[in-house]
């Protein structure tokens, strides 16, 4: 990503684990969309959670 942008993540309070829409910058800033003050227990500090695809049904797991 090049300077100046940022990602869209999903990211995690690390107060009290609620999660938001963020933006993730290549500083590693992670700011939540939608709310200026942070987190509504309010805190500032979030860390970008993990995602992974959903995994799809396998053929053999059908009846």
């Amino acid at each position: 990503m090049p300077d100046g942008e940022s990602k869209r993540t999903i990211a995690e309070c690390l107060v009290c684990s609620s999660a938001y829409a963020a933006k993730e910058w290549t500083d590693g800033t992670i700011q939540p969309i939608g709310t200026r003050n942070g987190c509504r227990c309010g805190s500032t500090e979030f860390q970008a959670l993990e995602t992974t695809a959903p995994r799809g049904l396998r053929e053999d797991s059908i009846d």
